[in-house]
């Protein structure tokens, strides 16, 4: 099929290259022809964003806002304590983490456990389902899980007197049962009841018919779960807001508001969890010191009365001094290579579900070490969190972070374990000097000195654990979540998102206008028939007359309904053909067309009609050897005629046959040859022509359709104008196309187009004396009926005057 949008731009009857694009007036011109459809599309398209609004459950958009604490402030305790306070790691700072949590199932879950939504009661509209929540009439209850089957709706119709029908049409669970209020109804499963929690409701709505709906645990979470929407308000920021869209504002805005305390709960459970642990680590620690404080004390009182010496003497008092300063390095110490051995154990069984303990824990200054376990920590809370899973894009990144961070603190630990062992050595070389110190001393006093010296010892580290104990309960109390509800959810600040009226009334209107457009457009395109528009894209061959459409059953218009439209259009193409044949004595006009039944032999025998009514001496020459008709419709014979003169069969004078018309003869084609093509080749053709213009005036030759046939080019080698002749909305354009480049290859002359079988939509005027105006497209009524032959006679003789 050839493009729609083919623009000739070169002289008359030559083929021309193509060129592509849309003539906006004809654009408008398809909208102006189909208003109609135009306006009847918008109609319906209003109509239906009013149904689709009016019967469209509105959705509303609930949200809450949090900020997460980014930075979390240790707390700081003496370092010249024997142990420090123990500080909390950094966790679950990150803000994609945090994101991850809130819209992680886990949370959502957690929500769910301490909500009462597994049960939605709501009414059915035409299309859509009203929640009750929070206002429900009934509630279903059991003494132990409800054994109703989930995800299957169960209908409630009120009978009144506390009476009810409970019926299910599910095919897997088939049910029907009449009940009153608060009575137990026994299944296969166990039993449950329905409560009536408003009366008054049903006095409201009489005849209301209620549904419920168990929802199976997975169905509730992912309905929730889906809808979670987390935002960053700012990029510089930690405010997040947590928003969801759905038809109930009221349970939306409970499930936020439980969303935000769950999450919460979270961090702060983490943190008392770690305190826990660290108070858990100093009870341990007095479990043993206790001990020893009690039998060092018990055994001091009882040397100091059994040998009646209350104190040491100065020097005794200096070595007692000295080596408890001693005994402290070296607890120290020694609680350092625990803490070590801690950590070296804690890397080798890849200890990463339990949060590691920082180094401030055990009263350890490293800077290096603190900086690696703390980023060891941090990373390790942030690849635990509920929000990292496989399908967290930063997993594996996370993963090999901790890997690194692992390695480098074992090298760091390593060199920090052989200047622990190195600094302890040292420390027992020191001790045992003041050991031979005190060896000088009397027997007694040694003995006391070594009793006071471990009592003094034990109560040192019992009082600061004692102090760290309560210091660690006071951190506990007052931890608080790692974020804050700014502001929580709340059904007076929700706003209604769907169904917008402007946007469904602007795309009803979008819709009714381009829906039949794309439409009529499409069928314009790949419609193959010819039509008004595409001439002028197809060629600029010269259109010489627009012959309307006629409802009469005759091929001789003209000359039955000289006053109808359809002669008044081949008067104005007689008129214009004068322009081609105005130098040409006794002009030859040849007749064709692209395709079979165009109207090419009904334009030639009413163009030669319009002739011979001016007066001109004129004859219709039937050169369609192929398929013969003229003859038929001026009932003459076609036993001979132009194919019998071509084989010398008969003479001119036996061919012409003169109709009941003055100044029209025919030529019939004659019976139909075995070789057309070659009888219309021969040279007895122009002879019979030239026979013909010494005879007549004009010579009107109806011919075969130059599109399919090629005897038609012979025949235009000698017409002085052709006219080609297309019907509307039937000759296809393909076939025009071929014809016009194959006319511009033979060299056709002086082709010019008629369009036949129009149809205008402007009103049409005939306009006579006598027969005054009429807007129809044919002659008024009381000019249909035909002539008779007499008539014919003289009529024609009244308009040829």
């Amino acid at each position: 099929m050839k493009n729609h949008n083919i623009i000739q731009k070169e002289a008359p009857g030559k083929q021309t290259q193509p060129t592509f694009g849309l003539d906006p007036m004809v654009v408008l011109s398809l909208i102006r022809k189909n208003w109609y459809f135009f306006i009847l599309a918008l109609v319906v398209a209003i109509f239906g964003a009013r149904f689709y609004i009016s019967h469209t459950l509105p959705q509303f958009m609930v949200s809450t806002t949090i900020l997460i604490n980014e930075t979390g402030e240790r707390q700081a305790i003496n370092n010249d304590q024997l142990l420090q306070g123990l500080g909390l790691p950094g966790g679950m700072r990150n803000l994609e983490n945090q994101i991850k949590i809130l819209t992680s199932r886990e949370v959502t879950e957690r929500a769910l456990e301490e909500l009462d939504f597994d049960i939605e009661v709501y009414k059915r509209t035409i299309r859509n389902k009203l929640p009750l929540y929070p206002n429900a009439p009934i509630e279903i209850t059991s003494d132990n899980e409800i054994p109703l089957p989930r995800d299957t709706e169960f209908a409630f119709t009120y009978l009144g007197n506390n009476q009810f029908i409970l019926e299910s049409k599910s095919d897997y669970f088939p049910f029907y049962k009449q009940a009153s209020f608060g009575e137990y109804i026994e299944i296969a499963k166990g039993n449950f009841r329905i409560i009536s929690i408003d009366n008054e409701w049903f006095t409201r709505n009489p005849g209301e018919k209620l549904y419920f709906v168990v929802h199976s645990w997975p169905t509730l979470v992912n309905n929730f779960n889906s809808r979670i929407n987390v935002q960053l308000e700012s990029r510089g920021g930690s405010l997040l807001r947590i928003s969801m869209v759905g038809t109930n504002r009221a349970k939306d805005v409970t499930f936020l508001n439980k969303l935000t305390k769950v999450f919460q709960s979270i961090s702060l459970d983490r943190k008392n969890i770690e305190a826990e642990r660290r108070i858990q680590f100093i009870d341990d620690q007095l479990v043993g010191i206790t001990d020893s404080l009690s039998i060092t004390e018990n055994k001091l009182q009882q040397f100091r009365s059994s040998n009646r010496v209350m104190d040491v003497s100065a020097q005794g008092q200096a070595i007692i001094t000295q080596r408890t300063l001693l005994e402290n390095e070296k607890a120290k110490l020694n609680l350092e290579a625990n803490y070590y051995d801690y950590l070296a154990e804690y890397l080798a069984n890849d200890e990463a579900g339990e949060a590691i303990l920082v180094p401030i824990t055990m009263g350890i200054n490293d800077p290096g070490l603190t900086r690696l376990v703390s980023e060891l920590g941090e990373l390790q809370a942030q690849l635990s969190n509920q929000g990292a899973g496989e399908m967290n894009p930063l997993q594996n990144r996370l993963e090999q972070r901790v890997r690194n961070a692992k390695e480098a603190l074992l090298e760091t630990l390593n060199g920090l374990r052989r200047a622990n062992s190195l600094a302890r050595h040292e420390n027992q070389e020191q001790m045992d000097e003041i050991n031979r110190q005190a060896a000088t001393l009397p027997v007694t006093e040694r003995q006391l000195l070594g009793i006071e010296r471990q009592f003094r010892l034990n109560n040192e580290i019992y009082t600061f654990l004692l102090e760290t104990r309560a210091e660690q309960q006071m951190q506990k109390a007052s931890n608080m979540a790692d974020s804050e509800v700014i502001d929580p959810a709340n059904v007076q600040f929700s706003f209604m998102v769907s169904p917008n009226p402007v946007m469904v009334n602007f795309i009803a209107i979008f819709l009714g206008f381009g829906i039949p457009f794309l439409i009529i457009f499409l069928n314009f395109i790949f419609d193959k028939r010819i039509k008004l528009e595409d001439i002028k894209r197809i060629t600029d061959i010269p259109v010489v007359g627009y012959i309307p459409r006629s409802s009469e059953k005759t091929n001789t218009v003209v000359l039955e309904y000289p006053n109808s439209s359809v002669a008044e259009a081949y008067r104005l193409l007689r008129s214009k053909m004068q322009f081609f044949t105005k130098d040409a004595r006794s002009p030859v006009i040849l007749v064709t067309s692209p395709m079979p039944e165009d109207g090419k032999t009904y334009t030639a025998i009413n163009l030669a009609s319009v002739y011979s009514l001016l007066g001109k001496k004129t004859i219709l020459v039937g050169f369609d050897l192929r398929k013969p008709k003229i003859f038929e419709d001026f009932d003459l014979e076609n036993a001979k005629g132009v194919s019998t003169w071509l084989i010398g069969q008969h003479k001119i004078e036996d061919i012409i046959q003169n109709t009941s018309f003055q100044n029209l003869s025919v030529i019939s084609a004659g019976p139909v040859p075995p070789n057309p093509s070659e009888l219309t080749a021969l040279e007895r053709t122009e002879e019979l022509i030239k026979i013909l213009k010494e005879k007549y005036e004009i010579i009107i030759i109806d011919s075969s359709p130059i599109g399919f046939i090629s005897d038609t080019f012979h025949l235009a080698s000698k017409a002085d104008a052709t006219i080609l002749v297309v019907r509307s909305r039937k000759t296809l354009k393909d076939m025009l196309e071929v014809t016009l480049r194959e006319m511009n290859i033979q060299g056709t002359k002086d082709v010019s187009l008629v369009i036949n079988d129009t149809q205008s939509e402007n009103k049409q005027y005939v306009y006579g004396d006598k027969f005054g105006y009429t807007n129809d497209m044919k002659r008024p009524k009381k000019q249909k009926s035909k002539l008779s032959k007499k008539q014919k006679t003289s009529r024609q003789t009244e308009l040829a005057s």
